[in-house]
């Protein structure tokens, strides 16, 4: 674990269930819904372990991390019915190997460019705690009868 790394810190308070927005376990990942809900249902997709390189995993680890973060969009999908998901791997500023999982709705400022061009306070908004709930309430829901399919 890297003492500096967002990532790193978020899977430690999972860990200890201390973290309030984590969804679910998957095969190579944890799914937490961002504290960030600009954009409505906004999720990160967080690899379990402390790796900055995507394409220097093992090719079964690519491959079942592409899995969870299929897993995720489709629930994203059910429960927010976006118009369409944004599906980001940077790494510029936090090199944890992470995926942003973004949907984009009817209104969206922008529609046509990546969130991160928007101001960051319209980004970084949160929402009330019972809405939050919610939404927490909803994905887990989506995320567990994937799992019976």
């Amino acid at each position: 674990m890297d003492d500096a790394c967002f990532a790193c810190a978020r899977i430690a308070a999972i860990q200890t269930r201390s973290d309030p927005g984590f969804l679910i376990e998957l095969s190579e990942s944890y799914a937490v819904l961002s504290d960030h809900q600009g954009y409505a249902g906004w999720c990160i997709l967080l690899l379990k372990t402390h790796e900055e390189h995507l394409d220097r995993l093992p090719a079964e680890r690519q491959m079942r991390l592409a899995g969870d973060l299929a897993r995720l969009a489709s629930a994203v999908r059910t429960v927010f019915d976006p118009k369409r998901l944004n599906y980001e791997c940077l790494g510029n500023v936090q090199p944890h190997v992470h995926w942003h999982v973004i949907p984009r709705h009817e209104g969206d400022p922008q529609p046509d460019a990546a969130v991160w061009v928007r101001p960051s306070a319209e980004r970084e908004a949160g929402i009330p705690e019972a809405e939050r709930e919610e939404r927490m309430r909803r994905l887990k829901q989506a995320l567990g009868a994937q799992s019976q399919g």
